[in-house]
């Protein structure tokens, strides 16, 4: 993946660099996206997608890498990193109780397996069952999976926390572990 690191200061275009070596399994794209604006003076922002035509799930995510020398209340540093990650799920799945709490356990399960070193994470996870009415009452109930949360790393590598997220967002949806007997059901 190919980064545009322009207009970023040197500390932070340093801790940034390694982002660029991360490849991922073969169902997840990456690609650098517009950071949202006024989220921070510095940062960058990454997309990950299931590619549907390997894998039958469209989970989609989105990671923010910031930096601000301000240190804003509850960073606890100059650096955070943001994310969002959401994917279709079964509906029995969605009206279990446990299935909301699953994806914070494997966020912070994920960033430790990768070797992210992080503090001060805070996030939601929710999950949504939309049913259709009026014009698109015909439409079969969905529902979906997502994660909004924040931590800041503690180290200056981040390339664990890109890490970390690509396989929070393998799990959320339902992808088999990679170098694993273990293999998804059509």
């Amino acid at each position: 993946m190919e980064l545009d690191l322009a207009g970023t200061s040197e500390p932070f275009r340093g801790m940034l660099a390694s982002l660029a070596s991360v490849t991922t399994r073969p169902e997840i794209s990456l690609m650098q996206i517009p950071s949202p604006r006024d989220i921070a003076p510095e940062s960058i922002a990454i997309a990950a997608e299931i590619d549907h035509q390997i894998a039958s799930d469209h989970g989609v995510s989105r990671l923010v890498f910031c930096r601000d020398p301000e240190l804003p209340e509850g960073w606890n540093s100059e650096f955070r990193i943001i994310g969002y990650a959401k994917s279709p799920i079964e509906l029995e799945m969605a009206k279990d109780e446990y299935t909301a709490a699953m994806p914070w356990e494997w966020l912070k399960d994920s960033l430790s397996h990768a070797g992210a070193e992080f503090a001060g994470d805070a996030g939601t996870t929710t999950t949504v069952v939309s049913t259709g009415h009026g014009a698109l009452m015909n439409q079969p109930q969905h529902a979906e999976l997502e994660i909004r949360a924040s931590w800041t790393p503690t180290g200056f590598d981040l390339r664990p926390h890109l890490l970390g997220w690509l396989e929070l967002l393998a799990l959320i949806s339902g992808l088999p572990p990679i170098n694993s007997k273990v293999v998804r059901l059509s």
